[in-house]
């Protein structure tokens, strides 16, 4: 539990907007000593929170990450996968509107594929996530598991509910699945976050067949990719979280 902290830590003070508050406080701190220092820093900084911000930059960013193809009708339905592994990616807690616990927006993405998936290929699907830091309520794969049947009326769901991180999905969902005798999987993630996904699937000895959703699309000519949005600013983030999270899953597993 102490190292999920630190790298929450970590992570607030690197990527934007915390990176970027953080240049520019130091930038203000230097005023006083070094004034061309500081001036470089605050230009700097809002040079790269511009960028950041822009659809053209953020959207460079995610289709680095695009590797794998969406899968066609004809590759689902010919695979030799077994089971669907769906991983969490959040949860929209203490919804008033649900009366409790729900799937979070990115989830339900993930979820909405394994479901289409599903009807496809009639595999079970296997739901992955615990609890990470709010011990409270339902875990990640309950919320899962439960939007997949009430609101997909998916029947034939596993819940594997201990993980808090990719690797630990993997090596849960791993466990799990050789209690049935199954070995080879889709695999649901969004597109950007696969590469990290499959690369610890496949350390922990399963053969996956990556099924990625929610791909990146430019929309606009290039006066509106250069125009700064809110949205843009969030894709930068998660972008560059699954760039510097790929090297530091090489070093860490």
């Amino acid at each position: 539990m102490i190292e999920l902290y630190l790298t929450k830590i970590l992570k607030s003070l690197i990527f934007p907007p915390g990176g970027l508050l953080l240049l520019w406080l130091l930038g203000l701190l230097l005023l006083r000593r070094s004034v061309l220092l500081a001036k470089t820093l605050l230009w700097a900084g809002l040079a790269v929170a511009y960028l950041l911000c822009t659809p053209l930059v953020s959207g460079l960013l995610l289709q680095q990450l695009d590797v794998y193809p969406a899968l066609t009708r004809e590759q689902i339905e010919q695979a030799p996968a077994r089971a669907i592994v769906v991983l969490s990616a959040g949860r929209y807690k203490d919804a008033p509107e649900y009366g409790g616990d729900t799937v979070g927006n990115h989830t339900l993405v993930r979820v909405r594929y394994g479901a289409h998936l599903q009807r496809l290929s009639g595999l079970p699907v296997l739901v992955s996530g615990g609890h990470v830091f709010d011990k409270q309520g339902a875990s990640l794969a309950q919320v899962m598991a439960d939007s997949l049947r009430n609101d997909f009326h998916i029947g034939q769901v596993w819940l594997e509910d201990k993980s808090r991180t990719t690797a630990e999905n993997a090596r849960f969902s791993r466990d799990l699945l050789q209690q049935k005798g199954i070995d080879t999987v889709f695999l649901v993630t969004h597109a950007i976050h696969m590469p990290r996904a499959v690369a610890m699937f496949e350390q922990v000895g399963l053969t996956v067949i990556p099924a990625p959703t929610r791909f990146y699309a430019a929309e606009g000519g290039w006066l509106v990719q250069l125009l700064p949005e809110p949205g843009a600013i969030v894709n930068s983030y998660m972008a560059l979280h699954e760039l510097v999270g790929r090297f530091w899953y090489r070093l860490r597993y």
